[in-house]
């Protein structure tokens, strides 16, 4: 296991316009070529990373004990190879924790818009169970935006998975 290498050369380079072109039957295989190999690339990466992280342990734990104020980026030094390595950090915030508190704030006057970021948003599903009347007072709220079109190729007859 010299080299391994994955030659996007021997990919298919279409335009839009040419892919809009293809008879249905080449779109519909080259569409699910595509759809496969996009999840054996998003495999893969997931197996590198985790390998990755297993080879660098060591190094990942001494650069996370670091007090500095960056510790998420730093490089790890392997012989002549440099690895940038990102390991961002994420806060999560206990919904229910919060309300809890925005309510104590309410009954005690205070803004919680002072404090916390405030969304309010309200299920589809609800809402298409309401009365009218309700549903017409929260009209003027709702806006439906139209997001990117996403296509499912398959043949009549076709189990859909």
């Amino acid at each position: 296991m010299n080299h391994l290498q994955l030659q996007q050369a021997s990919l298919p380079d279409l335009s839009e316009n040419q892919i809009s072109r293809l008879p249905k039957d080449q779109l519909a295989h080259f569409n699910n070529a595509v759809q496969q190999l996009h999840e054996w690339t998003l495999q893969m990466r997931g197996l590198i990373n985790r390998g990755m992280e297993l080879r660098y342990a060591d190094q990942m734990k001494e650069a996370s004990n670091l007090d500095e104020v960056d510790s998420a980026k730093f490089r790890i030094d392997d012989g002549d190879l440099q690895i940038e390595v990102s390991q961002p950090k994420e806060i999560v915030w206990d919904q229910a924790h919060l309300s809890q508190i925005a309510e104590r704030m309410v009954v005690a006057g205070d803004r919680v818009q002072d404090f916390m970021q405030v969304q309010f948003s309200v299920s589809e599903e609800d809402y298409a169970k309401w009365h009218p009347m309700l549903r017409a007072a929260f009209q003027p709220a709702r806006k439906e935006l139209v997001t990117e079109p996403t296509f499912q190729i398959r043949w009549v007859g076709e189990v859909q998975l």
